[in-house]
């Protein structure tokens, strides 16, 4: 009998503890969680429509898939950021033709490209169409917008884009810079939100693809892409055709590296299209 009380004793008091325990347990102070680990914020390479052709591989010595992408009419705002943040990422490099008024507005975004390598060049002071400019006034366009922009990015313009690509001999005459024109067209500001407010979003995915095809269809080595940095349709399309040239091993440089890796030497008042022979 005394020995079954001692065994319930036993029992009850440890009820009891485990009780009290509990109760602790439940009082305790608890420890705050560990921190979340930080997240970055990084740029996705989209999925696109696009077969890739076969047999394309990277050039490891920097000469054998190269291509230059301009930018014609900024800077821009948020547009012109988003696309170097995107050369960024890649590790390309790009050429900007500028829009002489425009500089002093975007000081910091026209440094920021010559920081990141990246090359400015003269696309007049107001986008007139320079074959219509009598010699005086086409002189004091292209040495106005010169000033501009080696004042408000710290780099000499080396080259001349006219507006729309017009030329004429006596323009060529009267500029003592090398007019690079282009050999792919990608005609994104034919797509842009501005002009085609009405249409559906299927219909902008068929522009976009339309576009990002246009060039990756028909880029060879030593190609000038036609781009602007105006619109946000481009700033998307610049992404999706950046990306994938950068999948398939394209070396993404300025105009001046174009010419130089071929051996080229530029000459004032002619026009080049590409950096083939």
């Amino acid at each position: 009998m005394k020995r079954t009380l001692c065994i319930l004793m036993t029992i009850n008091l440890l009820g009891i503890g485990s009780f009290f325990g509990g109760l602790r347990d439940q009082i305790k102070p608890k420890q705050p969680p560990p921190p979340s680990p930080p997240t970055i914020e990084t740029k996705e390479i989209p999925e696109l429509n696009y077969e890739r052709p076969e047999g394309i591989h990277a050039a490891p010595d920097g000469t054998g898939k190269i291509v230059a992408i301009t930018f014609d009419d900024g800077p821009s705002g948020d547009v012109t950021t988003h696309i170097l943040d995107t050369l960024q990422v890649v590790g390309g490099r790009a050429t900007f033709f500028c829009i002489g008024q425009r500089a002093k507005h975007y000081e910091e975004t026209l440094r920021r490209m010559v920081r990141e390598g990246h090359e400015i060049a003269s696309h007049s002071w107001s986008h007139e169409r320079l074959t219509r400019l009598n010699n005086q006034r086409l002189e004091q366009d292209l040495a106005k917008t010169a000033r501009a922009l080696e004042e408000y990015s710290g780099m000499e313009s080396k080259f001349l884009r006219p507006p729309y690509g017009a030329t004429s001999e006596r323009m060529l005459r009267c500029t003592d810079m090398p007019v690079i024109l282009w050999s792919i067209d990608s005609e994104d500001w034919r797509y842009c939100d501005q002009l085609c407010k009405k249409r559906s979003k299927e219909q902008r995915e068929l522009d976009f693809q339309n576009v990002v095809n246009s060039v990756l269809d028909y880029v060879r080595d030593g190609d000038i892409i036609l781009m602007h940095d105006l619109y946000t349709f481009t700033q998307d399309v610049a992404d999706a055709i950046i990306f994938e040239l950068h999948h398939q091993g394209w070396e993404l440089v300025t105009v001046s590296e174009l010419f130089a890796a071929r051996g080229i030497e530029l000459q004032p008042g002619k026009k080049y299209y590409s950096a083939r022979s």
